[in-house]
């Protein structure tokens, strides 16, 4: 192998963490920088309920990547901030129906002029067509872990939250 692909390639879970960790970084700074008192993962619900108001936190957790037991102690934070409610269905009284406050709302379109902020800083310099082979290219690893994750673990093994942990938008 060429040593220089070689040193790009040798740990890129490390590179990887760090981006992540600037992700993370500049994303709060940018909803800090907007007013909104927000994380990343609550971002992701408040625009997938923008998006489609009124379903059920299973189907929340699959629009969002997010598993159900983190996703429930984020949608307490979000009730408690009065951005969310959370209601009985009325079809399935096993089931809760969450929905974005007229505040919700108004923080959402806050959020989403900072996470345009935050896209407009990460794909600076980059032609669209960088941008889309980026997007394949993420998109074809997270195939490739999946694949090995479905190869490794039994159907017992492997739990609920982990199979349906990929966002229905990346299937």
């Amino acid at each position: 192998m060429d040593p220089d692909r070689q040193a790009r390639t040798a740990y890129p879970r490390i590179r990887l963490a760090y981006f992540n960790k600037l992700v993370n970084l500049v994303m709060s700074r940018q909803f800090q920088s907007h007013g909104v008192d927000v994380t990343r993962e609550q971002e992701a619900i408040l625009r997938e309920l923008a998006q489609g108001d009124g379903c059920n936190q299973a189907e929340l957790a699959q629009r969002t990547g997010q598993d159900r037991n983190n996703l429930s102690r984020t949608l307490d934070i979000l009730e408690s901030k009065q951005l969310i409610t959370r209601d009985v269905s009325p079809d399935d009284k096993r089931r809760s129906v969450v929905r974005l406050t007229q505040t919700g709302r108004l923080i959402q379109q806050q959020a989403l002029q900072a996470v345009d902020r935050y896209r407009a800083a990460l794909y600076a310099g980059f032609t669209p067509h960088e941008i889309d082979d980026f997007a394949r290219a993420v998109g074809r690893l997270t195939a490739n872990l999946e694949a090995f994750l479905e190869a490794s673990d039994s159907p017992s093994r492997a739990s609920t939250d982990e199979r349906h942990a990929r966002p229905r938008h990346l299937r």
